[in-house]
C-alpha cells in the first residue's frame, strides 16, 4: 500500500470517527470538522458569490446546521465531498434569493460583478446537479470510473491507479478527457467558473 494510500484511509477513519461523535453529540467532534475544512468551503463559496462576508455566513450556518440535524446527519463517502457539495448548493440558494431581492425592489444593491455575471445563466438550469450527472453519464466506463473516484470521492490518481490497475499516466489522460467532454457537454448549461468550482480541487 503506499504512503498516500495509507494517508487518506488514515484521514477517512478519523473523519468517521468524528461524524460518529458528532452524531452522539460531541461537539469537540464539530470543532474538529470545522477546523478541518471551514477554510477549503469559505474559499469555495467565495469563488461562487464573490462576498467574503457571506461566504462566511453561509459556511458558518452550514456548521451549525450540521449541529442541529446531527441525529439524522447521513454521510456516505468522504466527508469533504459532502461537504462541498452542501456548500455549494447554499450559495446557489443564496444567488437565487439575491436575484428575487433585484427583481422586487430597485433600491437593492446588486451582488458583485463576479457573482452577478454567471448568476443569469447559473438561474436558467433547473436542476444544476441533474444536468451534471447527465454529463457524466455519458462519459466512456473507464473515463467516468476514473472521473468519479478522483471528483467524488478525493482520490489521487495514485491511489486511482492502484485502485483501477491502470498507470498514472492513464489515468492523467482519462481526466484530462473527461473534463474537455464536460466543459464541451456544460457549456451551455453552465459558466466556466462553475464548472471549475464543482469538479476542482
Amino acid at each position: 500500500m503506499s504512503a498516500n494510500s495509507i494517508e487518506s484511509s488514515s484521514s477517512n477513519t478519523e473523519e468517521q470517527a468524528w461524524l460518529t461523535g458528532l452524531r452522539n453529540g460531541k461537539e469537540e467532534d464539530l470543532e474538529r470538522i470545522f477546523h478541518r475544512f471551514y477554510r477549503y468551503l469559505t474559499v469555495t463559496a467565495y469563488k461562487l458569490i464573490a462576498d467574503e462576508d457571506k461566504a462566511q455566513d453561509l459556511v458558518q450556518d452550514l456548521f451549525f446546521s450540521l449541529w442541529t440535524k446531527r441525529a439524522t446527519l447521513n454521510v456516505t463517502g468522504s466527508l469533504k465531498a459532502y461537504l462541498r457539495k452542501a456548500i455549494v448548493n447554499r450559495c446557489i440558494d443564496e444567488i437565487r434569493r439575491a436575484k428575487r431581492r433585484e427583481t422586487t425592489s430597485d433600491e437593492q444593491l446588486p451582488l458583485r460583478a463576479a457573482s452577478q455575471n454567471g448568476a443569469d445563466e447559473l438561474l436558467e438550469v433547473s436542476d444544476l446537479q441533474r444536468q451534471i450527472n447527465l454529463a457524466v453519464d455519458q462519459l466512456p466506463e473507464r473515463c467516468r470510473a476514473v472521473f468519479a473516484l478522483s471528483r467524488f470521492h478525493d482520490l489521487s490518481n495514485k491511489e486511482i491507479a492502484a485502485k483501477l490497475g491502470i498507470s498514472v499516466k492513464t489515468v492523467e489522460n482519462q481526466m484530462t478527457r473527461a473534463l474537455k467532454f464536460l466543459r464541451a457537454s456544460l457549456a451551455n448549461h453552465l459558466p466556466t467558473w462553475l464548472l471549475f468550482v464543482l469538479f476542482n480541487q
